[in-house]
Protein backbone atom coordinates (compact mmCIF):
# COMPACT_ATOMS: atom_id res chain seq x y z
CA UNK A 1 0.00 0.00 0.00
CA UNK A 2 0.61 3.47 -0.31
CA UNK A 3 1.13 5.18 2.98
CA UNK A 4 2.15 9.23 3.92
CA UNK A 5 3.21 10.18 7.04
CA UNK A 6 2.60 13.49 8.18
CA UNK A 7 4.45 16.02 10.65
CA UNK A 8 1.49 18.67 10.39
CA UNK A 9 2.74 22.41 10.47
CA UNK A 10 3.32 24.04 13.57
CA UNK A 11 7.39 26.42 13.77
CA UNK A 12 6.50 27.72 10.32
CA UNK A 13 3.74 29.89 12.22
CA UNK A 14 5.95 31.30 14.50
CA UNK A 15 9.49 31.21 12.67
CA UNK A 16 11.22 29.05 15.55
CA UNK A 17 14.00 27.10 14.34
CA UNK A 18 12.86 23.76 12.89
CA UNK A 19 16.31 21.30 13.47
CA UNK A 20 16.15 17.21 12.50
CA UNK A 21 13.16 15.27 10.72
CA UNK A 22 10.54 13.54 12.37
CA UNK A 23 12.65 10.48 14.06
CA UNK A 24 9.42 8.40 14.43
CA UNK A 25 8.16 8.47 11.13
CA UNK A 26 11.06 7.84 9.96
CA UNK A 27 11.19 4.52 11.46
CA UNK A 28 7.49 3.72 10.68
CA UNK A 29 8.46 4.58 6.80
CA UNK A 30 11.39 2.47 7.07
CA UNK A 31 9.59 -0.68 8.48
CA UNK A 32 6.72 -0.46 5.60
CA UNK A 33 9.29 0.36 2.71
CA UNK A 34 11.46 -2.97 3.90
CA UNK A 35 7.90 -5.06 3.81
CA UNK A 36 6.18 -4.39 0.89
CA UNK A 37 4.51 -0.82 1.20
CA UNK A 38 5.62 2.36 -0.07
CA UNK A 39 5.90 5.29 2.40
CA UNK A 40 7.31 9.13 2.38
CA UNK A 41 7.42 11.20 5.38
CA UNK A 42 6.43 14.97 4.74
CA UNK A 43 7.15 16.96 7.61
CA UNK A 44 5.38 20.50 6.62
CA UNK A 45 7.65 22.26 8.46
CA UNK A 46 10.58 21.04 6.76
CA UNK A 47 9.05 22.39 3.44
CA UNK A 48 10.16 26.38 4.03
CA UNK A 49 13.42 26.62 6.49
CA UNK A 50 13.09 28.86 10.03
CA UNK A 51 15.67 29.96 12.06
CA UNK A 52 14.85 32.19 15.40
CA UNK A 53 16.32 30.15 18.01
CA UNK A 54 15.04 32.44 20.73
CA UNK A 55 12.71 30.15 22.78
CA UNK A 56 12.94 31.94 25.91
CA UNK A 57 10.19 34.11 24.19
CA UNK A 58 8.26 30.86 23.12
CA UNK A 59 5.01 31.93 24.54
CA UNK A 60 4.48 35.29 23.17
CA UNK A 61 5.74 33.38 19.43
CA UNK A 62 3.12 30.83 19.52
CA UNK A 63 0.11 33.42 19.99
CA UNK A 64 1.29 33.65 16.28
CA UNK A 65 0.18 30.30 15.68
CA UNK A 66 -3.00 30.37 17.53
CA UNK A 67 -4.22 32.76 15.17
CA UNK A 68 -2.46 31.42 11.87
CA UNK A 69 -4.07 27.96 12.75
CA UNK A 70 -7.88 29.69 12.15
CA UNK A 71 -6.57 31.29 8.62
CA UNK A 72 -8.26 28.74 6.10
CA UNK A 73 -6.54 31.05 3.74
CA UNK A 74 -3.20 30.46 4.74
CA UNK A 75 -1.15 29.13 1.75
CA UNK A 76 0.13 26.22 4.09
CA UNK A 77 -3.27 24.16 4.08
CA UNK A 78 -3.20 24.91 0.13
CA UNK A 79 0.64 23.19 -0.24
CA UNK A 80 -0.76 20.36 2.38
CA UNK A 81 -3.83 19.95 -0.40
CA UNK A 82 -1.21 19.87 -3.04
CA UNK A 83 1.32 18.07 -1.99
CA UNK A 84 -0.73 15.00 -0.53
CA UNK A 85 -2.64 15.21 -3.59
CA UNK A 86 0.20 14.42 -5.74
CA UNK A 87 1.81 11.48 -3.56
CA UNK A 88 -2.19 9.86 -3.71
CA UNK A 89 -1.57 8.05 -0.75
CA UNK A 90 -3.99 5.00 0.36
CA UNK A 91 -3.61 5.43 3.93
CA UNK A 92 -2.50 8.60 5.40
CA UNK A 93 -0.93 9.36 9.02
CA UNK A 94 -0.47 12.26 10.82
CA UNK A 95 1.57 12.01 14.33
CA UNK A 96 0.13 14.41 17.13
CA UNK A 97 2.16 15.89 19.87
CA UNK A 98 0.36 17.63 22.19
CA UNK A 99 1.39 21.24 21.32
CA UNK A 100 0.61 21.13 17.96
CA UNK A 101 -2.87 18.73 17.88
CA UNK A 102 -4.79 21.86 16.43
CA UNK A 103 -2.26 21.86 13.51
CA UNK A 104 -2.53 17.93 13.40
CA UNK A 105 -6.50 18.33 13.35
CA UNK A 106 -6.64 21.22 11.01
CA UNK A 107 -4.29 19.01 8.51
CA UNK A 108 -6.80 15.82 9.04
CA UNK A 109 -9.79 17.49 8.43
CA UNK A 110 -8.65 19.53 5.26
CA UNK A 111 -7.30 16.34 4.02
CA UNK A 112 -10.47 14.58 4.62
CA UNK A 113 -12.58 16.82 2.58
CA UNK A 114 -9.67 15.75 -0.65
CA UNK A 115 -9.26 12.18 0.09
CA UNK A 116 -12.76 11.39 1.67
CA UNK A 117 -12.31 7.44 1.18
CA UNK A 118 -8.31 7.74 2.19
CA UNK A 119 -8.07 6.23 6.29
CA UNK A 120 -6.47 9.01 8.34
CA UNK A 121 -4.52 7.27 11.48
CA UNK A 122 -3.65 9.26 14.20
CA UNK A 123 -0.39 8.13 16.38
CA UNK A 124 2.33 9.88 18.53
CA UNK A 125 2.53 10.97 22.22
CA UNK A 126 -0.92 12.83 21.94
CA UNK A 127 -2.65 10.10 20.81
CA UNK A 128 -1.36 7.55 22.64
CA UNK A 129 -2.05 9.48 25.64
CA UNK A 130 -5.28 10.31 25.08
CA UNK A 131 -7.06 8.32 22.30
CA UNK A 132 -10.86 9.18 22.87
CA UNK A 133 -9.94 12.87 22.44
CA UNK A 134 -8.63 11.90 19.14
CA UNK A 135 -10.97 9.82 17.84
CA UNK A 136 -14.05 12.64 19.01
CA UNK A 137 -12.37 14.24 15.82
CA UNK A 138 -14.67 13.85 12.79
CA UNK A 139 -12.01 13.18 10.38
CA UNK A 140 -9.84 10.83 12.05
CA UNK A 141 -10.78 7.37 11.48
CA UNK A 142 -7.96 5.44 14.01
CA UNK A 143 -5.62 5.96 16.61
CA UNK A 144 -2.71 3.48 16.72
CA UNK A 145 -1.17 3.89 20.94
CA UNK A 146 2.50 3.46 21.79
CA UNK A 147 5.31 1.72 19.45
CA UNK A 148 4.04 1.11 16.48
CA UNK A 149 6.71 -0.59 14.02
CA UNK A 150 4.84 -3.54 14.08
CA UNK A 151 0.99 -2.88 14.47
CA UNK A 152 1.59 -0.06 11.68
CA UNK A 153 1.78 -3.65 9.27
CA UNK A 154 -1.11 -5.19 11.07
CA UNK A 155 -2.81 -1.99 10.29
CA UNK A 156 -1.53 -1.73 6.80
CA UNK A 157 -2.73 -5.91 6.44
CA UNK A 158 -6.09 -4.60 7.51
CA UNK A 159 -6.76 -2.03 5.50
CA UNK A 160 -6.01 -4.03 2.65
CA UNK A 161 -8.48 -6.46 3.14
CA UNK A 162 -5.99 -9.43 2.05
CA UNK A 163 -3.85 -10.14 5.44
CA UNK A 164 -6.73 -12.58 6.71
CA UNK A 165 -6.90 -10.00 9.68
CA UNK A 166 -9.66 -8.30 11.55
CA UNK A 167 -9.90 -5.09 12.75
CA UNK A 168 -10.07 -6.13 16.44
CA UNK A 169 -6.73 -8.04 15.74
CA UNK A 170 -4.71 -4.92 15.02
CA UNK A 171 -2.57 -3.92 18.13
CA UNK A 172 -2.51 -0.82 19.97
CA UNK A 173 -5.24 0.63 17.19
CA UNK A 174 -8.11 2.41 18.98
CA UNK A 175 -11.55 2.97 16.42
CA UNK A 176 -15.05 3.56 16.96
CA UNK A 177 -17.13 0.36 16.37
CA UNK A 178 -20.88 0.50 13.94
CA UNK A 179 -22.66 1.80 17.40
CA UNK A 180 -19.97 5.01 17.40
CA UNK A 181 -18.26 2.98 20.75
CA UNK A 182 -14.65 3.58 21.52
CA UNK A 183 -12.83 0.34 21.20
CA UNK A 184 -8.79 0.49 22.30
CA UNK A 185 -7.37 -3.19 20.82
CA UNK A 186 -4.68 -5.15 23.12
CA UNK A 187 -1.55 -3.19 23.54
CA UNK A 188 1.70 -4.63 21.84
CA UNK A 189 4.27 -5.68 24.26
CA UNK A 190 7.63 -3.22 24.04
CA UNK A 191 9.83 -4.73 21.35
CA UNK A 192 12.91 -5.96 23.46
CA UNK A 193 15.60 -6.36 20.96
CA UNK A 194 15.57 -2.86 18.73
CA UNK A 195 18.42 -3.90 16.53
CA UNK A 196 15.42 -5.67 14.98
CA UNK A 197 13.84 -2.18 13.91
CA UNK A 198 15.82 -1.16 10.37
CA UNK A 199 16.78 2.37 10.85
CA UNK A 200 14.92 5.55 9.83
CA UNK A 201 14.62 6.26 6.23
CA UNK A 202 15.67 9.38 5.58
CA UNK A 203 15.38 8.80 2.12
CA UNK A 204 11.83 9.04 2.52
CA UNK A 205 11.62 12.28 3.24
CA UNK A 206 9.81 14.64 1.12
CA UNK A 207 11.97 18.23 0.83
CA UNK A 208 15.09 16.09 1.81
CA UNK A 209 17.24 18.71 0.16
CA UNK A 210 16.09 20.96 2.96
CA UNK A 211 17.81 19.08 5.65
CA UNK A 212 21.24 19.68 6.24
CA UNK A 213 23.66 17.23 7.23
CA UNK A 214 23.39 17.65 10.95
CA UNK A 215 19.97 17.34 10.39
CA UNK A 216 20.34 13.66 9.41
CA UNK A 217 22.10 13.22 12.41
CA UNK A 218 19.35 12.33 14.65
CA UNK A 219 19.57 9.01 16.34
CA UNK A 220 18.82 6.90 19.72
CA UNK A 221 19.91 4.15 21.20
CA UNK A 222 17.79 3.17 24.14
CA UNK A 223 13.73 3.76 24.90
CA UNK A 224 12.06 4.33 28.09
CA UNK A 225 13.73 6.29 30.98
CA UNK A 226 13.19 4.95 34.66
CA UNK A 227 12.81 7.96 36.56
CA UNK A 228 9.83 9.64 37.89
CA UNK A 229 9.92 13.60 36.69
CA UNK A 230 6.87 15.10 37.96
CA UNK A 231 6.47 17.00 34.27
CA UNK A 232 6.76 13.25 32.09
CA UNK A 233 4.90 10.90 30.48
CA UNK A 234 6.59 8.04 29.85
CA UNK A 235 5.18 7.51 26.45
CA UNK A 236 8.06 4.76 25.97
CA UNK A 237 7.69 3.98 29.58
CA UNK A 238 9.98 3.41 32.30
CA UNK A 239 11.75 0.18 31.51
CA UNK A 240 14.60 1.22 29.30
CA UNK A 241 16.04 -0.76 26.11
CA UNK A 242 19.26 -0.53 24.71
CA UNK A 243 20.51 -0.93 20.73
CA UNK A 244 23.59 -3.21 20.81
CA UNK A 245 26.82 -0.39 19.74
CA UNK A 246 27.42 -2.26 17.23
CA UNK A 247 23.58 -1.37 15.58
CA UNK A 248 24.17 2.25 16.83
CA UNK A 249 28.05 2.38 14.61
CA UNK A 250 26.25 0.84 11.68
CA UNK A 251 24.10 3.16 11.32
CA UNK A 252 26.42 5.94 12.26
CA UNK A 253 28.63 4.57 9.36
CA UNK A 254 25.67 4.53 7.27
CA UNK A 255 24.98 8.20 7.42
CA UNK A 256 28.12 9.69 7.43
CA UNK A 257 28.43 7.98 4.14
CA UNK A 258 25.29 8.68 2.56
CA UNK A 259 24.72 12.52 3.87
CA UNK A 260 28.74 13.69 4.85
CA UNK A 261 26.77 14.07 8.50
CA UNK A 262 29.87 14.76 10.63
CA UNK A 263 27.81 15.86 13.12
CA UNK A 264 25.47 13.36 15.42
CA UNK A 265 22.72 14.34 18.37
CA UNK A 266 21.52 11.05 20.57
CA UNK A 267 18.03 12.08 21.84
CA UNK A 268 17.88 9.93 24.25
CA UNK A 269 15.98 10.76 27.28
CA UNK A 270 18.87 9.68 29.29
CA UNK A 271 21.82 9.02 27.55
CA UNK A 272 24.47 7.80 30.06
CA UNK A 273 22.72 5.79 31.91
CA UNK A 274 24.37 2.64 31.10
CA UNK A 275 28.15 3.78 31.63
CA UNK A 276 29.36 0.15 30.29
CA UNK A 277 27.60 0.86 26.89
CA UNK A 278 28.65 4.17 26.98
CA UNK A 279 31.79 3.25 27.60
CA UNK A 280 32.29 0.40 24.81
CA UNK A 281 30.71 3.15 22.45
CA UNK A 282 33.60 5.83 22.78
CA UNK A 283 36.23 3.18 22.49
CA UNK A 284 34.62 2.02 19.23
CA UNK A 285 34.61 5.54 18.24
CA UNK A 286 38.33 6.27 19.05
CA UNK A 287 39.38 2.76 17.59
CA UNK A 288 37.38 3.65 14.35
CA UNK A 289 38.33 7.36 13.61
CA UNK A 290 35.74 8.58 12.45
CA UNK A 291 36.00 11.46 12.82
CA UNK A 292 32.42 12.82 14.00
CA UNK A 293 31.17 15.11 16.56
CA UNK A 294 28.05 14.29 18.57
CA UNK A 295 25.63 15.46 21.54
CA UNK A 296 23.86 13.71 24.00
CA UNK A 297 21.08 14.99 26.84
CA UNK A 298 21.89 13.29 30.44
CA UNK A 299 20.98 13.89 34.03
CA UNK A 300 23.50 15.70 36.59
CA UNK A 301 23.51 12.81 38.89
CA UNK A 302 25.16 10.60 36.31
CA UNK A 303 28.49 12.38 35.54
CA UNK A 304 31.92 11.77 36.51
CA UNK A 305 35.40 12.61 35.01
CA UNK A 306 36.49 9.41 33.94
CA UNK A 307 33.34 8.89 31.75
CA UNK A 308 33.40 12.90 30.25
CA UNK A 309 37.28 12.67 29.48
CA UNK A 310 36.23 9.53 27.79
CA UNK A 311 33.24 10.86 25.69
CA UNK A 312 35.28 14.00 24.89
CA UNK A 313 38.12 11.81 23.15
CA UNK A 314 35.26 9.82 21.41
CA UNK A 315 33.69 13.58 19.79
CA UNK A 316 31.26 14.42 22.17
CA UNK A 317 30.93 18.31 21.80
CA UNK A 318 27.77 19.38 23.82
CA UNK A 319 26.19 17.82 26.92
CA UNK A 320 22.99 18.81 27.86
CA UNK A 321 21.12 18.89 31.16
CA UNK A 322 17.94 19.99 33.20
CA UNK A 323 18.50 21.52 36.07
CA UNK A 324 14.80 22.75 36.02
CA UNK A 325 15.10 25.28 39.03
CA UNK A 326 17.39 26.98 41.16
CA UNK A 327 14.42 26.53 44.25
CA UNK A 328 14.87 23.40 46.52
CA UNK A 329 10.73 23.47 46.80
CA UNK A 330 10.34 23.40 43.60
CA UNK A 331 13.15 20.60 42.70
CA UNK A 332 11.64 19.08 45.17
CA UNK A 333 7.73 18.88 43.71
CA UNK A 334 9.24 17.84 40.36
CA UNK A 335 10.56 14.73 41.78
CA UNK A 336 13.58 14.72 39.74
CA UNK A 337 15.87 13.48 42.46
CA UNK A 338 18.63 15.52 42.21
CA UNK A 339 20.21 17.52 44.20
CA UNK A 340 22.01 21.35 43.70
CA UNK A 341 24.96 19.98 44.63
CA UNK A 342 25.27 17.18 42.23
CA UNK A 343 24.81 20.21 39.40
CA UNK A 344 27.48 21.63 40.66
CA UNK A 345 29.69 19.02 40.80
CA UNK A 346 28.73 18.32 37.62
CA UNK A 347 29.34 21.85 36.20
CA UNK A 348 33.00 21.56 37.89
CA UNK A 349 33.49 18.46 35.79
CA UNK A 350 32.28 20.18 32.46
CA UNK A 351 34.22 23.27 32.88
CA UNK A 352 37.34 21.11 33.66
CA UNK A 353 37.29 19.29 31.12
CA UNK A 354 36.32 21.79 28.58
CA UNK A 355 33.29 20.70 27.27
CA UNK A 356 30.50 22.77 26.31
CA UNK A 357 27.77 22.07 28.36
CA UNK A 358 23.81 23.48 28.24
CA UNK A 359 21.87 23.65 31.19
CA UNK A 360 17.78 23.79 31.33
CA UNK A 361 15.45 25.24 33.14
CA UNK A 362 11.45 26.06 33.69
CA UNK A 363 9.24 28.96 35.17
CA UNK A 364 5.15 29.08 35.14
CA UNK A 365 5.22 25.78 37.49
CA UNK A 366 1.85 25.43 39.87
CA UNK A 367 3.08 26.64 42.72
CA UNK A 368 5.99 28.48 42.07
CA UNK A 369 6.36 32.23 44.24
CA UNK A 370 8.43 35.28 42.27
CA UNK A 371 11.64 34.25 44.77
CA UNK A 372 11.61 31.07 43.56
CA UNK A 373 11.61 32.12 40.01
CA UNK A 374 14.24 34.93 40.54
CA UNK A 375 16.43 32.03 42.20
CA UNK A 376 16.10 30.34 38.94
CA UNK A 377 18.10 32.61 37.36
CA UNK A 378 20.23 33.19 40.03
CA UNK A 379 21.33 29.78 39.79
CA UNK A 380 21.48 30.20 36.27
CA UNK A 381 23.91 32.77 36.74
CA UNK A 382 25.94 30.87 39.47
CA UNK A 383 26.17 27.39 37.19
CA UNK A 384 27.45 29.89 34.01
CA UNK A 385 26.61 27.28 31.84
CA UNK A 386 27.50 27.76 27.61
CA UNK A 387 23.88 28.36 26.90
CA UNK A 388 20.89 28.40 29.30
CA UNK A 389 17.45 26.56 27.88
CA UNK A 390 14.17 28.39 29.31
CA UNK A 391 10.83 27.40 28.79
CA UNK A 392 7.69 27.96 30.29
CA UNK A 393 5.98 25.32 31.97
CA UNK A 394 3.25 23.25 29.94
CA UNK A 395 0.84 21.33 31.64
CA UNK A 396 0.81 17.58 29.94
CA UNK A 397 -2.01 14.87 30.38
CA UNK A 398 -0.65 11.70 32.08
CA UNK A 399 1.87 13.46 34.06
CA UNK A 400 2.47 14.02 38.09
CA UNK A 401 2.26 17.74 37.66
CA UNK A 402 -0.87 18.03 35.81
CA UNK A 403 -2.65 15.96 38.46
CA UNK A 404 -1.39 18.26 40.99
CA UNK A 405 -2.63 21.37 38.95
CA UNK A 406 -5.83 19.83 38.93
CA UNK A 407 -6.16 19.28 42.74
CA UNK A 408 -5.11 23.09 42.95
CA UNK A 409 -8.28 24.06 40.78
CA UNK A 410 -5.36 25.25 37.94
CA UNK A 411 -6.36 22.55 35.65
CA UNK A 412 -9.07 20.80 33.95
CA UNK A 413 -8.73 17.75 32.42
CA UNK A 414 -11.66 17.68 29.99
CA UNK A 415 -11.84 20.25 27.93
CA UNK A 416 -13.84 20.37 24.13
CA UNK A 417 -11.72 20.17 20.40
CA UNK A 418 -12.82 23.58 19.92
CA UNK A 419 -10.65 24.88 22.71
CA UNK A 420 -7.28 24.18 21.00
CA UNK A 421 -8.01 26.27 18.43
CA UNK A 422 -8.43 29.03 20.78
CA UNK A 423 -5.64 29.11 23.32
CA UNK A 424 -1.92 29.20 23.02
CA UNK A 425 -0.22 25.88 23.33
CA UNK A 426 1.58 26.79 26.40
CA UNK A 427 -2.19 27.33 27.89
CA UNK A 428 -3.74 24.10 27.22
CA UNK A 429 -5.48 22.80 30.27
CA UNK A 430 -6.11 26.11 32.25
CA UNK A 431 -9.09 27.19 33.83
CA UNK A 432 -7.90 30.52 33.82
CA UNK A 433 -5.39 32.07 31.06
CA UNK A 434 -4.50 34.41 32.78
CA UNK A 435 -3.63 32.28 36.11
CA UNK A 436 -1.02 29.85 35.37
CA UNK A 437 0.72 29.90 38.97
CA UNK A 438 -1.12 29.74 42.47
CA UNK A 439 0.38 32.37 44.27
CA UNK A 440 1.51 34.91 41.76
CA UNK A 441 -1.03 37.51 40.29
CA UNK A 442 -1.07 37.54 36.36
CA UNK A 443 0.24 41.22 36.50
CA UNK A 444 3.01 40.32 38.72
CA UNK A 445 3.47 37.00 36.61
CA UNK A 446 4.14 38.96 33.22
CA UNK A 447 6.97 41.62 35.36
CA UNK A 448 8.97 38.02 36.63
CA UNK A 449 8.12 36.58 33.19
CA UNK A 450 10.40 39.63 31.48
CA UNK A 451 12.61 39.60 34.11
CA UNK A 452 13.77 36.07 33.64
CA UNK A 453 13.43 36.06 29.96
CA UNK A 454 15.57 38.77 29.76
CA UNK A 455 18.20 37.52 32.15
CA UNK A 456 18.69 34.57 29.83
CA UNK A 457 18.80 35.51 26.97
CA UNK A 458 21.73 38.27 27.73
CA UNK A 459 23.50 35.39 29.29
CA UNK A 460 23.59 33.46 25.58
CA UNK A 461 24.09 36.77 24.12
CA UNK A 462 27.45 36.89 25.99
CA UNK A 463 30.67 36.84 23.53
CA UNK A 464 32.27 34.35 25.67
CA UNK A 465 29.25 32.12 25.31
CA UNK A 466 29.06 32.65 21.55
CA UNK A 467 32.51 31.49 20.70
CA UNK A 468 32.64 28.99 22.64
CA UNK A 469 29.56 27.34 20.62
CA UNK A 470 30.85 28.44 17.81
CA UNK A 471 34.22 26.63 18.27
CA UNK A 472 32.44 23.59 19.26
CA UNK A 473 31.26 23.11 15.82
CA UNK A 474 34.46 24.41 13.83
CA UNK A 475 34.40 21.18 12.15
CA UNK A 476 31.28 21.48 11.21
CA UNK A 477 31.95 24.76 9.41
CA UNK A 478 35.00 23.82 7.77
CA UNK A 479 33.14 20.92 6.40
CA UNK A 480 29.69 21.78 5.49
CA UNK A 481 29.58 26.01 5.02
CA UNK A 482 25.62 25.81 4.59
CA UNK A 483 25.96 24.86 8.73
CA UNK A 484 27.97 27.79 9.28
CA UNK A 485 26.04 30.22 7.03
CA UNK A 486 22.41 28.95 9.11
CA UNK A 487 24.17 29.26 12.63
CA UNK A 488 25.31 32.63 11.79
CA UNK A 489 21.74 34.08 10.25
CA UNK A 490 20.31 32.59 13.69
CA UNK A 491 22.86 34.02 15.88
CA UNK A 492 22.01 37.51 14.18
CA UNK A 493 18.15 37.22 14.48
CA UNK A 494 18.89 36.42 18.42
CA UNK A 495 21.46 39.30 19.60
CA UNK A 496 18.66 41.68 17.38
CA UNK A 497 16.25 40.49 19.53
CA UNK A 498 17.98 40.68 23.02
CA UNK A 499 16.17 43.38 25.10
CA UNK A 500 13.34 43.42 22.91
Amino acid sequence: MKILFIDPPFKRFTGLDNPFFPLGLAYLSAVCNQNGHKAAVYEVDAAEQTTDMDFSHEHQKLELYKNLINDSDNPIWAEITNVVKDYNPEVIGITVMTTKIASAIRTADILKKELADVPILFGGPHATLLPEQCLKVDSVDYVMRGESERTILQFLSFIEGEGNIEISEVNNLSYMDESRKIVHNLMEKPIENLDEIPFPDRDSLLYKDNYTSEDMGLMMTTRGCPFNCAYCAHVFGRRVRKRSVENVLEEIRLVKKRYGTIQFSFKDDTFILDKKMVIQLCNELIEEDLGINWVCTTRVDLIDDKVIKLMKKAGCNEIRVGVETGSQRILDALKKAITFEQVRTAAKIFNKNRILWSAYFMYGLPTETVEDIRKTYKFMEELNSNYAGLGLYSPFPKTDLFDDGIELGLLEEDIEIDHFFNTNPKDYYFKDLNRRVLSIEPDEFLTIEREIQEAFSKHNMKFSNLARRAFSRKSNYIKHPKILIGDLIKAVKMISLVGK
